[in-house]
Formats: structure tokens, sequence, C-alpha cells
């Protein structure tokens, strides 16, 4: 009997990796085809020509959308810790680009090389891809001082510096940077409505490791991967504050209702089954002291999404902080199921 019951607590263990590992599998296939509308961003007329100082307090850019919520490479997750924004906008010669890297330990920033260095990638960076229809892709590294380079082609061939300008600034917990390219440089000057590819991605040097590489479309290896760049659609309207206001949630509310199906998942997981097996944790002397520190995470999870049920407005600091939480969560609890399950066979 004794041999039988080590046998059968085998089997549920092996059974548990088994179906933890199809899990993953299972979670890989089921991403989502990558949706146009997940990285479309409207562009629209500036109604003045910023000064470039790197600030982005001038009134002009209030009237443009900020895109948030940046992917890490692979395209599951978000940068949570050091999320970053841009915003773009346009006149009848030039492209405006603005770009804000959260950075709480900007003393730690690394920037160093200068103007022309094709390894400014190597240092905290921003990197702007651009393809005008039936035109190469031009691509423009700019770091945190300000050190500039351009190169056009799918690989990024480096170029003599064009005549375009930027301007960076460090503030206390975070960077920036304004830009402004001449439509000359790329070949083409847009029509309202036309449509271009587009890529922005932070290279971060300060850590977290895992947020090392972050970028705007989803991106699974490479900033360079052409056939995984968002859109970017010129529209020959200028905006509101308000007006922006609402185009920007339209802009993001793919990636905010990612993020609140993340979270609605992680509540049903815990209703529909670990619930029940924390509880009987509880019970098992053993197993109390791990039931109580994971139920000391759950509840918060389950109770801000009903607090988003019932809300409709949201605020995406608060969802990060959630996601922050929960790293690891279910493969705790899936652990402890397993502990759980094996446990319940010597009752």
């Amino acid at each position: 009997m004794k041999y039988i019951v080590l046998f059968l607590s085998c089997l549920i263990l092996f059974a548990g990796c088994v179906a933890s590992k199809n899990t993953v599998v299972t979670e890989q296939k089921s991403n989502p085809v990558i949706a146009e509308e997940e990285s479309l961003y409207k562009c629209y007329r500036v109604k003045e020509t910023p000064v470039l100082d790197g600030r982005l307090d001038d009134i002009c850019w209030q009237s443009i959308p900020a895109a948030r919520c940046f992917f890490l490479l692979g395209g599951n997750e978000f940068a949570m810790v050091k999320p970053s924004i841009f915003k773009a906008g346009w006149d009848d010669d030039n492209f405006y680009f603005g770009f804000v890297a959260q950075e709480p330990e900007v003393q730690k920033i690394i920037a160093k090389r200068q103007d022309g260095d094709k390894f400014l990638w190597a240092e905290d960076s921003v990197e702007l891809f651009l393809i005008p229809p039936e035109k190469e892709a031009w691509q423009f590294m700019i770091n945190a001082i300000g050190s500039r380079w351009n190169g056009r082609g799918s690989t990024g061939t480096t170029l003599p510096l064009e005549n375009w300008q930027v301007k960076t600034y460090i503030g206390q917990d975070f960077w920036s940077l304004e830009a402004k390219i001449p439509f000359k440089i790329v070949g083409k000057v847009p029509t309202d409505g036309e449509k271009w590819r587009l890529n922005v991605g932070r290279n971060n040097l300060t850590g977290p490791v895992e947020e090392r590489v972050s970028c705007w479309p989803r991106i699974l290896k490479s900033f360079h991967e052409i056939d995984n760049f968002g859109i970017l659609i010129f529209k020959k309207v200028s905006l509101t504050p308000q007006s922006s206001r609402i185009q920007e949630d339209r802009i993001n509310s793919p990636r905010y209702n990612l993020i609140r199906k993340k979270i609605a998942d992680l509540a049903k997981a815990y209703k529909n089954d670990y619930r029940r097996y924390i509880e009987k944790a509880f019970s098992i002397s053993s197993l109390s002291e791990q039931a109580d520190q994971l139920v000391r995470i759950w509840i918060p999870v389950v109770d801000y999404h009903e607090k988003m049920e019932k809300e409709k407005t949201f605020n995406l600091d608060e969802l990060y902080s959630v996601l922050m939480k929960v790293k690891g969560l279910k493969e705790k609890t899936e652990d402890l199921k397993q502990r759980v399950k094996l446990e319940s066979l010597f009752e």
C-alpha cells in the first residue's frame, strides 16, 4: 500500500509539471494576432513650432496625443518599472518628435558618446524608425545627452549626419527629448491620411535588466523587424488639448485593455481554481505559512478587479503597480496546489 501511495504521489507531481509546461505553451500560442489598431498612431499638425529645449512643456505639445505602454521584447509584457511615452506632430516641412523616459535613478544614466557614434544604442537612448511609402527605412538614434546618429535601410547603414535637430533634458526622475526632422531627409512630405511605418524603441541601461529594451509596437527580437512596426497616420488637422486627450485614450485603449485583461484573468484563476487550494492549505501545518503569504497577494488583486469592473475610469500607474506585485504569483500558487494534492493522499 505504501508503494502504491508513493507511486500515485509521483504521478500527481509529474502531471502537475506537465500541466504547467502545457500552460506556458498554450499562452504562447494564444497570443493575439498583432492588430493594426494596437500600434496605430495618428499624427496631427502642430499649431506652432515647439521650442527645442527637451522639456515638452510648450503649449503645442498639449494638443498632441501621447502613446504609452511600451512592450518588452517578445511583446507579451510591458515596461512597467520605468515606462516611456512619445508624441509626434508635423507641419509642411518637419516631423516633430517628443519622448519622455521615466528614470528615478538619473544619476545612473549612461550617456557619453558623441554625434555620429553608431553605438549610441549601447547607452541610455531612443531609436526612432520612419518608413515613408515606397521609401527606405530611416533610423534616428539619440542618447540622453543629445548625441545623434542616423542611418538608412532595413539594417541601419550609417550615413553622414543629416541636418536634423534635437535637444534633451534630464529632470529629477526622468529624461526627455524634442527632435525636429525635416521631411526632405526621408524624401517624402506626407499627405492627409497617408500611412507610414513607425517604430520607437528605448535602450535602458539603469535597470531592471528585463526592461533593458522596450518599444512601442510588439517587437520579438530586434528593433529592425519592419514587419512588426506600427502605423503612423498623418492627419492634416490640429487638435485642442481636450480633443487630444480623447484621441490619446483611443490610441492607447487596445493596450489598456490588454493590461486590464491580465488582471481579470488572474482574478478568474483565483476564484475558479486557486482559492480552494489556498483555503485547504491553511489546515495543513506545513503549508499554512505559504498559504498566508499567497493570499495576502491574491486578495488585493481580486479587490482591484472588482473595483475596475465597477469604475469606468482607471489609473495606469495603479494597474502597473498591481501587475508588478503579482510576478510569479501563479507559479508559486501552482506549487502550493500540487503540494495540497500530495498531502491529500495521506489523509
